[in-house]
This record gives structure tokens, C-alpha cells and sequence, in this order.
């Protein structure tokens, strides 16, 4: 389904994702645009507030997820630095949070019942893989492609990088958190 951004496409996902406005590079900023556009091209949902994080859990939005995420791995950086000096580079973070999980929006719809499910894309393909595909067609670097396929438990590598480290302890906290205790 064809995104209207009723202007400019970088205003158009600030509304829901405003991390995106922290990312210095216009370009950068500019191409994680375009892998939501892609995605959201091959998607049920007609826009980007209407994807849901997992079945089950109708209530919960997708970019409710993936802007808590980022939220808490700039803040838990942001900690660590404090008391252990180590740096990380908040702009990594920032793209990563907004690319990892872009792909949610092809792994579920609604059948025929009005039930959250999942898509046969996710029944298919590893989490991760169709928004590493287009992360690689909009020009991000492999280092951006590791994080994204190694922030599954699905994925049989695990992250090396320290940004996709931090990132995958707060991306399970959400999750785990999400699904015990969010009231479906």
C-alpha cells in the first residue's frame, strides 16, 4: 500500500517515530525513511500507526515498541558512560532502534476472524531478514545488517558490536515486559 506523506516523509514518521529527528544525517534520516516506505508498501496496514507489535496483543502498536527501545538504550548508554566510561555512538543507536523491528510490519495481519496472526512471511523468513534486505538496498553498512539480523533470538549469531549488545538487552526488556504484563 502506497504511504501519503502529505509532504515531506521525514515529518511524516517524526509524528509517531520523533527519534528520527535526533539523527543528525539527512540522508541517513532519508533512508531509514525509505525502508519503512518499502515495507510499508507490502504490508496490510495503510499506515505506519496501524502495525502491531505481536499477536496476541492487539492493543499494542509496533512503533509504541520501537520508540521505547530507543528511549531506553539511549538511556542506558547514557548510564553505563556515566559509571563505566565506555562510549557509545547514540546515532547508531538511534538508526538501529528504528530499523530493527521495521520488519513487524509484513510478519502480521488479521485473518479471515479479525485475529492478529502471523503472516506467512513470518512463518517463512528469519525476523530481521526483509528489513536487512532493505537496509542494504537504501545504502546502510554491515554493521547495521549484523545488528539487525543478530537482534532475534531467532538469529544463530549473536551481536558484536557493543551499540547492538546494549540494544538487544533492552529490546528483550521490552518484549518481555510488553508480553507479561500489557493487557491484551
Amino acid at each position: 500500500m502506497k504511504i501519503d506523506h502529505k509532504g515531506n516523509r521525514i515529518d511524516y514518521y517524526a509524528e509517531y517515530m520523533p527519534s528520527i529527528r535526533l539523527i543528525e544525517d539527512t540522508a541517513t534520516a532519508d533512508a531509514v525513511c525509505a525502508v519503512w516506505d518499502a515495507m510499508l508498501e507490502m504490508s496490510p496496514w495503510k499506515g505506519v500507526e496501524e502495525a502491531r507489535f505481536k499477536e496476541g496483543y492487539d492493543n499494542v502498536s509496533l512503533i509504541s515498541h520501537v520508540n521505547s527501545t530507543i528511549e531506553c538504550a539511549l538511556s542506558v548508554s547514557r548510564i553505563i558512560h556515566k559509571h563505566h566510561q565506555i562510549d557509545f555512538d547514540e546515532q547508531r543507536l538511534i538508526v538501529f532502534g528504528l530499523l530493527h523491528d521495521v520488519d513487524k510490519v509484513i510478519e502480521y495481519t488479521y485473518n479471515k476472524s479479525g485475529e492478529l496472526v502471523r503472516s506467512e512471511v513470518a512463518q517463512k523468513i528469519q525476523h530481521g531478514v526483509m528489513s536487512a534486505i532493505l537496509a542494504h538496498e537504501n545504502g546502510f553498512d554491515m554493521n547495521m545488517l549484523h545488528m539487525i539480523l543478530t537482534h532475534t533470538s531467532e538469529s544463530k549469531l549473536r551481536p558484536v558490536i557493543k551499540e547492538a549488545i546494549l540494544f538487544d538487552y533492552v529490546d528483550v526488556c521490552d518484549w518481555d515486559l510488553t508480553c507479561r504484563y500489557a493487557k491484551p
